[in-house]
């Protein structure tokens, strides 16, 4: 359990409370949310590899839930890296079990301070869609800009794309950005 490891805190931003665990400070950075569907295509795979590994040589900070594969793909890419992360999950702190295999480099991120670990969630509950789409509301909220790797058409990620858009969000989604430089260049 995390607790054996970090103190809690708690954090307030646009009247949202979130409790946490790790580098608070973290969360005063510039982060760039990281968001890709459950399934993806594989070019959406790479391009969100290829995206991960810009940010780990650059030492940036990225948030996310870090839940479908290609978010946790990322997520290992980072840690190896030794970039500040921000895992926001979509259950309480207390009792929480994350991600605390030896080979997931948690551990020595949290004590290192380059990682935080935040919830807006108090209650146990099983993962919903609902939660899921908070949980990444909340990522979306921390980060001065977003990017998406893919997002299912008619998923929730690409509903909650379109919202993120509406209220004036920064959105790269990486196909897009290779399609646009493919086409300006030819």
């Amino acid at each position: 359990m995390l607790d054996n490891y970090t103190e809690t805190w708690t954090f307030e931003i646009d009247s949202v409370p979130l409790r946490g665990m790790g580098n608070a400070a973290l969360l005063t950075q510039s982060l760039t949310a990281f968001f890709a569907s459950r399934r993806c295509p594989g070019s959406a795979i790479r391009a969100g590899t290829d995206w991960a590994l810009v940010q780990a040589r650059a030492g940036n900070a990225v948030v996310s839930g870090f839940h479908s594969p290609l978010e946790q793909s990322v997520l290992t890419l980072l840690l190896q890296a030794r970039c500040p992360v921000v895992v926001v999950i979509a259950r309480p702190l207390e009792g929480a079990r994350l991600g605390l295999g030896f080979e997931s480099g948690w551990q020595t991120a949290l004590a290192e301070q380059r990682m935080a670990v935040v919830t807006s969630h108090t209650a146990n509950s099983r993962l919903t869609e609902k939660l899921a789409v908070e949980r990444n509301d909340v990522a979306a909220l921390l980060a001065t800009r977003i990017v998406i790797a893919h997002a299912e058409p008619g998923g929730t990620l690409n509903a909650a794309q379109a919202r993120w858009r509406a209220a004036g969000s920064a959105i790269e989604v990486l196909g897009e950005i290779a399609t646009n430089q493919r086409t300006s260049h030819g």
